[in-house]
């Protein structure tokens, strides 16, 4: 018997037979209240209730849930869907995370959208699933401090979390809650680097790391993708990349690299650098380059998309080359089509005249 943690409730820690291990919580402070947690899992196992002892070692039921339900006679009601609704939100999206999506980058936006509603105090430690639905959305996005596009990441956190917490993406509550929170607009991000700019950039770079923007760029790599390049994913005869998708298994594919930058791949994969440097060197080149310092390394995969479309490349292709699921995910970086016509019409309109 003893503490999570300084001043925190004593742990439960016991093995059952069919159930295994339980080694949790048990939301007692006092040796008393302890006791009549350690009895209530004695009990439940005389009883065969092995789908709550499951419930609770899995942290869909927490041990004060169960002992709650157990003095109320209410136990029959913490099976099934009820189960899920009545879990502890908290344990149950950190036992969700580890395993929410398969790109490490996704399951991190989760993590952190999840503890930004945290941090806002709606919901307590003691919050339920189902007081998901008893949130005031449009108001706590009058007082969200984040951007557009981290409120938009946030609300599919949540879609995506209960969609898989309860089993069915039709589940009424995911419905309820999902729609009770509003889309917020989000300023499209174009980013200020023409071709000329991105060379002037790749100059200021140190020699060992040049070849690596140009690779992310020429190919229109998620810088993962890139990071997960080796040898192996080089086609030389044929000139291609099989890339490694990192976010969805439509993201991986073959693509071609025209004979003429094939000497930059060769040189950039695999890379010599891990994710800190490159950022690092590309946070210097840009400040050496004079370019605009809120560029990102994942503005080489927009510019990738806008660079295609401003020389007519059709959207279809280019939706091939980004490997999006949608075309409505490559208009993002298309969206621009004013590719400098009317400017130049118009300075020979003034300029004839001046």
């Amino acid at each position: 018997m003893h503490r999570t943690s300084a001043g925190g409730t004593y742990r439960l820690d016991r093995v059952i037979a069919g159930v295994g291990r339980i080694a949790v919580a048990s939301g007692a402070t006092t040796r008393a209240d302890f006791k009549a947690r350690d009895d209530l899992l004695t009990r439940l196992a005389s009883k065969g209730r092995l789908d709550l002892l499951k419930s609770i070692k899995g942290g869909t039921l927490t041990v004060t849930q169960v002992l709650a339900a157990d003095r109320q006679d209410t136990l029959d009601q913490l099976v099934g869907d009820r189960a899920h609704l009545a879990a502890n939100l908290w344990t149950a999206v950190d036992a969700w995370t580890p395993t929410s999506a398969r790109a490490p980058a996704t399951r991190r936006r989760y993590a952190v959208s999840f503890a930004a509603l945290k941090r806002c105090g709606v919901l307590k430690s003691d919050a339920t699933v189902e007081q998901l639905a008893a949130v005031d959305w449009r108001v706590l996005e009058t007082t969200w401090a984040a951007s557009a596009a981290d409120w938009n990441h946030l609300r599919r956190a949540v879609s995506h979390f209960l969609a898989q917490h309860l089993g069915d993406v039709y589940h009424p509550l995911r419905r309820q809650v999902v729609k009770a929170i509003p889309k917020r607009a989000e300023v499209e991000r174009v980013p200020d680097l023409p071709p000329a700019l991105f060379w002037k950039i790749v100059d200021k770079a140190p020699e060992h790391a040049r070849a690596a923007f140009v690779t992310i760029a020429a190919l229109g790599l998620r810088v993962g993708e890139y990071l997960r390049l080796t040898r192996d994913h080089l086609l030389p005869h044929s000139f291609a990349v099989q890339i490694p998708g990192t976010k969805t298994d439509g993201s991986a594919t073959t693509a071609r690299v025209d004979e003429r930058l094939w000497p930059w791949i060769l040189q950039g994969v695999p890379s010599s650098l891990q994710y800190k440097w490159l950022r690092l060197y590309w946070k210097r080149a840009l400040a050496a380059a004079e370019a605009p310092l809120d560029l990102r390394l994942h503005d080489l995969r927009h510019c990738t998309g806008q660079w295609l479309a401003d020389a007519g490349v059709g959207e279809a292709r280019i939706q091939t080359t980004l490997r999006h699921a949608t075309a409505a995910m490559t208009r993002r970086y298309t969206r621009q089509k004013d590719k400098g016509e009317n400017a130049k019409t118009m300075a020979d309109v003034l300029l004839k005249t001046a």
